[in-house]
């Protein structure tokens, strides 16, 4: 127990950091919902509907003060974000339930016309009232990553699609700890400063 409080106030830590930092650098604003399902040994799939908010934290600032002989070491280009996803999910099988959780993602992605195709990945933490054979905690680490495109209907707003795989378990905290693998499609609306 007093390791998960340790993680979880870490993690409160990095984030308000992170906030604190990026506040200046908000390059996206939106919201996602979509689908999500994951195969469960012994009950009915695990089926969900995630409501979230998006916030993107532009990098390029960052990544391009690392110099060398007063250049850029690294010259980026197209989109390069830190990406924060605070949600809640309506599980809807097997049971009644729901999660909420924050990721923590990096996004790159480069614009095409009217399109920005983009991969992301990071990791995450979440909370879960559906009880699973395959975790014996309720609260969760994810590990995902996933591939989509904004299509840009104005110049600083899009409609994004996106697919992204999820991997959440209890980081061997308790077992057992087989892990819940989650296929979503996600669609959002944001606003790019």
């Amino acid at each position: 127990m007093k390791k998960k409080k340790i993680i979880i106030f870490l993690l409160i830590i990095f984030l308000s950091d992170s906030l604190l930092f990026a506040s200046s650098n908000l390059k996206e604003l939106g919201i996602f919902t979509g689908r999500g399902r994951a195969n469960l040994d012994k009950k009915d799939d695990y089926k969900l509907i995630p409501v979230g908010l998006r916030l993107g934290f532009d990098l390029k600032p960052l990544v391009e003060k690392i110099k060398i002989k007063n250049r850029p070491l690294i010259k980026v280009k197209g989109l390069l974000e830190f990406v924060l996803e605070p949600y809640l999910a309506y599980i809807y099988s097997p049971q009644d339930n729901f999660e909420c959780g924050c990721g923590m993602l990096f996004k790159y992605g480069y614009r095409l016309g009217n399109f920005l195709p983009f991969i992301d990945a990071g990791t995450g933490l979440q909370y879960t009232t559906q009880h699973t054979n395959e975790e014996a905690t309720q609260w969760c680490f994810q590990v995902q990553g996933g591939a989509g495109f904004y299509y840009f209907f104005k110049k600083n707003k899009a409609i994004s699609f996106e697919y992204r795989f999820r991997h959440f378990s209890n980081a061997s905290a308790k077992e057992p700890n087989k892990g819940i693998d989650t296929h979503n499609l996600l669609v959002g609306l944001s606003y790019f400063f």
